[in-house]
């Protein structure tokens, strides 16, 4: 993990534009002096192109091939498709740049960490000061939350003595080998960073476009995490502090869900949409997995025709996630809204045993999400319902972030599903030439990532992760 400097990425905000945005300190440093400067910093380099690990859908049963895609096309995907377990290496022992989620993630804690840092030597407007800081903290814990869970075991409280999280860096110092800190220690680090968060945007009293954190994001987050670590009551209450304030908005088929004036959407990032176009899956050859589309009442859910939309010819149709087009979001392909503090509090009080809670809770998105919320049977029994939960929040957050692939690590044995996809080679000419397929158990170690290989090479104190070999069936 190499320590980025602050002052070389605010280049990139002068080449943007911002004028008057350095002040020549010496000949060979340029510093910040606004807060405004730090602030733009943040949007550019960590919100607007958050880090993400673009195989992460692919891994999960949301996500086919395309069988007449020629395997050129589709190749640099199929590491992480078939779960190989090193991901970085194709079927020719080549290295290919998939695993760089570490690496992107650990740039964006070091921008972070700076202007945390350069925060205490500018004197600035103190409002707009605390404001910086408080959305420094909720990146930085967005940053190792995502991490943690592309990169160590799920957070099991039975198990997480001695589990190993990933390294904590606070402070931006060269350190050439490291190690990895207990995954405790990186979920109080979250938790903490959320407070902190927290508290310095309370203190600013300033309140800015969904571009940029509030309260209301830290208390979603929040109560995620708290839902990760199996602390439930805690989980349902951080939900409760969003949901008494953040209204829901009844889907229609095919509008622009994402815009500012959808009072729904609580925060926003990744505007860098292009990799998870329609027009780059088509390119590399996969589409959505018939085993989603059959998870939706597809003539009463409206997020069927709102969130998919069919491509293809006379041979063969496919569905395509349009989530991250122009036509359904005017703001970023990631989003933080009140639909998954509901369903956070559904799955919350479940666990609780509180089966009533649970359903009012989760019937608040069936009732903003389906045409005719009657004809939904909302189950009583508590491990259906369960199902149910899980299912619904497949059907909300399918293709956003890392949502699917989460749930499935944390979900547990009795719900987690195994999964089996199929490659198939294609030459350039279309014609097929053979077919593989590849399974993940349900007890799966490839359910963690490798940490990636430069890191290992260069660090000789980091400890990998266990992953098996995946061999065709």
């Amino acid at each position: 993990m190499k320590t980025i400097n602050l002052y070389l990425f605010l280049l990139t905000i002068i080449l943007a534009g911002c004028n008057g945005f350095l002040d020549e300190a010496s000949q060979d440093q340029i510093r910040p002096n606004k807060a405004e400067h730090l602030a733009s910093l943040v949007l550019n380099e960590c919100t607007l192109t958050h880090p993400y690990f673009y195989g992460a859908s692919h891994m999960t049963d949301d996500i086919s091939e395309n069988m007449r895609t020629p395997t050129s096309r589709k190749r640099n995907y199929k590491t992480v498709y078939t779960w190989k377990k090193e991901i970085e290496l194709d079927d020719y022992g080549a290295q290919i740049g998939t695993n760089v989620a570490w690496g992107n993630l650990y740039r964006s804690i070091a921008i972070l960490n700076d202007v945390l840092i350069s925060c205490e030597d500018i004197n600035d407007n103190e409002r707009e000061l605390a404001f910086v800081r408080g959305e420094a903290y909720f990146l930085r814990a967005l940053a190792y939350f995502d991490l943690v869970n592309l990169y160590a075991l799920p957070y099991e409280p039975e198990k997480v003595k001695g589990q190993l999280g990933v390294a904590i860096r606070l402070d931006h110092g060269v350190e050439r080998f490291y190690t990895r800190n207990s995954l405790e220690d990186c979920y109080n680090l979250i938790e903490r960073d959320l407070a902190l968060g927290k508290s310095e945007l309370e203190k600013s009293g300033l309140e800015k476009s969904l571009w940029h954190p509030s309260v209301n994001a830290c208390n979603l987050l929040m109560s995620r995490v708290k839902l990760f670590r199996h602390e439930w009551q805690a989980a349902a209450d951080y939900a409760d502090s969003v949901t008494t304030k953040v209204g829901m908005t009844k889907m229609l088929d095919s509008m622009k869900f994402v815009e500012p004036s959808n009072s729904e959407i609580i925060y926003s990032f990744m505007y860098d949409r292009k990799a998870l176009s329609i027009e780059n899956m088509e390119n590399t050859g996969f589409v959505v997995s018939e085993n989603l589309l059959s998870c939706y009442e597809q003539d009463n859910d409206i997020r069927f025709r709102c969130f998919f939309v069919m491509r293809g010819d006379s041979r063969q149709r496919y569905y395509y996630p349009r989530k991250f087009e122009s036509d359904f979001t005017s703001l970023g392909g990631f989003n933080m809204r009140v639909a998954e503090a509901w369903l956070n509090k559904a799955e919350a009080c479940v666990r609780l045993g509180d089966v009533n809670g649970a359903r009012l809770a989760v019937k608040r998105v069936v009732d903003y999400r389906y045409r005719r919320p009657g004809d939904v049977t909302i189950p009583f029994n508590q491990d259906e319902l369960l199902q149910f939960i899980f299912d619904e929040r497949r059907r909300e957050f399918c293709f956003e972030s890392y949502f699917r692939w989460n749930d499935l690590r944390r979900m547990g044995e009795e719900y987690r599903p195994e999964i089996k996809h199929v490659f198939t080679y294609v030459n350039d000419n279309e014609i097929r030439e053979g077919q593989e397929s590849y399974r993940l158990l349900k007890n799966d170690p490839n359910y963690v990532l490798s940490i990636p290989l430069a890191e290992r090479e260069n660090n000789p104190l980091i400890i990998n992760n266990d992953r098996m070999e995946k061999l065709p069936e």
